[in-house]
């Protein structure tokens, strides 16, 4: 700018000096003529100085344009970054009660030996799967902003991938009264490689979408093969709805997140607007596009290719019929069995320890407990482990310090796997863990099918064998989901006076980081047992901690222990209310229960022993009345009736 302004000056006076010279037709004397420069000279230096200033304010207002648009990128980002823990943190919570549905769920699959009921349990799996993969679509829009969507490929069952998707849409279609067509190429391969989980989510969505801008006829789903070649072949999905159908002029409004066409015609239809977004992201990182075709008031046709890899290449057939023998072959299956694994677990909480301990008894062995970081490090030092899974989030000496420690005495080396256990699922959660050192990461609470797959991705192989799912069946050491919460809800009381002592420790040495750290343990056990109420107390006092809000922190903290402290006192008196049964009146009841079992009326002796779960009684016989439930939900009438006159013969106590 100053250049060109400098260059501009400088012709500007050279053509004034020549003109003057011309006029003068060299009649200037050579005093005149330096007096002409001078003048100039002076008249030059005066411009360049303007346009030094000029120049100087145009920098100035660049600079402040300039500070203004960085203003604005800082303040997108941190909205952005806002959002998106926003949307990781309302996702962790909604995820937590269907991975316990879940969990639960995954119990009877393993212990039931009806036929049926297996049956149904697996499809209330699939569903409950498609269910989470819909909540998860939140946390995935995240991820897919943050480019940190992964394509995990693994080896799958493709009859069992179909299954799910089907299944779950299925209901949803007959809801509306709409007919689901489903063609399956018979030749498709039975065992695909990729990523099943993201493919599964595609269609699922595909469907999903189909379903809600549909309000009669038929969703028709096509998966067929377009290829093969080299190990790998090219599948063909397309979704065809006799639906509302897409006007020309809003297919670009597909690709828009939280944008829904025709929001007001629409606007009874559930979502959020993120399902196509998805879609189309998603088969960007698979290698494919999504095509669309169209007729307004017609219906619609969403499909696309995707290739995977084939394992085995024998024809699938009839997908419902190989999934129907997968159920009659049940009890052939197996599982995985680690007797001999080392695996130690560390959490400053002792009830996660409790439920990590239960989900493992089931791979036959039971891992050991630490309940800090130094508690770790000793064990460590003793014992070689396979697996050691580290809670992130514990007070003095969190998870991540705890690793650099194993690491720099040289405690562990490549033969052990090191699993971050986090509560929170953001995106990039697994970049920062990979980067301080972890193997890998698990969300809590922990899924039982994330655990299997890290038990045997990290076990060493010579480690496990296979074991039949009957063999299993009739494992009386399975804690009952009821059984649990008890012994849960009496871990929880039994510690809060502890932690109460702590949090106001630690809030009259304002030490932020631990009072962080501990309530927001204090958030995930209250959890665990319901009290969702201390919860979420705890959760504002986690959020207020991390911002570094002690004015907050200070006007809620007492509101909180107050709460906590009422609970040991509310349990005990749920405990005291219960009435006292007479020897007589237990003997009564007995006599009761062995005359309804051995007519086999099923609801009458339910009904009696209901009636006693009113009153108090002794622990052996609380236990046998317990066991007589068990044999009585097995149609056990024989055993009922058996174990009844046992407690008969002990005088009824």
């Amino acid at each position: 700018m100053i250049l060109i302004v400098t260059v501009v000056l400088f012709i500007v006076v050279g053509a004034l000096l020549a003109s003057v010279a011309v006029i003068s037709d060299g009649t200037l004397s050579r005093n005149q003529f330096i007096k002409l420069i001078v003048v100039f000279s002076i008249f030059l230096i005066f411009a360049i100085i303007v346009a030094l200033r000029i120049a100087q304010n145009v920098i100035k207002e660049i600079n402040s344009m300039n500070e203004f648009m960085q203003r604005q990128l800082d303040a997108i980002d941190s909205a952005s970054k806002a959002k998106s823990q926003f949307l990781a943190n309302m996702s962790h919570e909604v995820r937590t009660p269907i991975n316990a549905i879940l969990g639960m769920n995954e119990m009877i699959i393993r212990e039931s030996a009806d036929e049926q009921i297996v049956e149904y349990a697996t499809n209330v799996k699939q569903a409950g799967k498609a269910l989470l993969a819909q909540v998860n679509s939140v946390l995935d829009y995240s991820k897919l902003e943050e480019g940190k969507m992964e394509i995990i490929q693994v080896e799958y069952d493709l009859a069992t991938m179909i299954n799910g998707f089907v299944t779950a849409v299925t209901t949803r279609a007959k809801s509306k009264g709409l007919r689901m067509d489903v063609n399956i190429d018979t030749n498709l391969p039975t065992t695909l490689f990729g990523d099943d989980v993201r493919l599964g989510q595609v269609i699922n969505n595909l469907l999903t979408n189909a379903v809600k801008y549909t309000e009669v006829g038929v969703i028709t789903l096509n998966i067929w093969e377009e290829s093969r070649a080299d190990g790998a072949i090219d599948i063909g999905v397309s979704v065809q709805d006799t639906g509302i159908g897409i006007k020309p002029e809003d297919m670009e409004k597909l690709s828009a997140s939280f944008t829904r066409i025709e929001e007001e015609r629409n606007r009874n239809i559930e979502g959020t607007g993120l399902g196509i977004p998805i879609v189309i992201e998603i088969l960007k990182l698979m290698g494919s596009d999504l095509k669309v075709e169209s007729v307004y008031g017609q219906g619609s046709i969403f499909s696309f290719v995707v290739r995977q890899g084939i394992i085995n290449d024998e024809p699938l057939g009839d997908y419902r019929k190989r999934v129907k023998r997968s159920y009659m072959r049940r009890n052939k299956y197996t599982y995985p069995s680690m007797p001999k694994a080392n695996i130690i677990v560390v959490d400053d909480y002792e009830m996660n320890l409790v439920v990590a301990k239960n989900l493992m008894k089931v791979y036959d062995f039971i891992p050991d407990l630490a309940e800090s970081g130094p508690e770790a490090l000793t064990r460590i030092q003793e014992k070689h482990y396979d697996i050691i899974f580290m809670d992130h989030m514990m007070p003095d000496m969190d998870g991540v310090e705890t690793l650099e420690l194993l690491k720099k005495r040289h405690m562990i080396d490549e033969s052990t796997a090191v699993i971050a256990l986090t509560a929170n699922a953001i995106a990039g959660a697994k970049d920062f863990y990979i980067s301080k050192g972890f193997n890998d990461y698990l969300t809590k609470p922990i899924d039982a099918e994330a655990l299997e797959q890290v038990l045997t991705k990290y076990v060493p192989a010579e480690k496990i064998v296979k074991k039949s799912i009957s063999d299993i069946k009739n494992n009386k050491s399975l804690t009952t989901d009821d059984e649990e919460r008890k012994a849960l809800i009496k871990i929880f009381i039994s510690t809060i006076q502890e932690t109460a002592r702590n949090l106001d420790s630690l809030l009259e040495a304002e030490d932020i980081k631990n009072y962080t750290i501990k309530v927001h343990g204090l958030k995930s056990t209250a959890r665990l047992i319901g009290e969702m109420s201390i919860s979420s107390k705890a959760e504002a006092l986690e959020k207020a901690g991390n911002e570094n809000d002690w004015d907050y922190i200070k006007s809620h903290h007492k509101e909180l222990i107050r709460e906590y402290l009422s609970l040991e006192n509310s349990y005990k008196e749920v405990k005291e209310t219960k009435k006292t049964l007479e020897p007589g009146e237990l003997k009564d009841a007995i006599y009761s229960i062995i005359e309804m079992a051995s007519v086999c009326d099923y609801t009458s002796t339910e009904m009696v022993l209901d009636s006693l779960d009113e009153y108090a009684m002794p622990e052996n016989v609380e236990s046998e009345m317990k066991h007589v439930r068990e044999l009585l939900q097995k149609l056990d009438y024989e055993g009922v009736v058996e174990s009844a006159k046992k407690m008969l013969n002990n005088g009824g106590n």
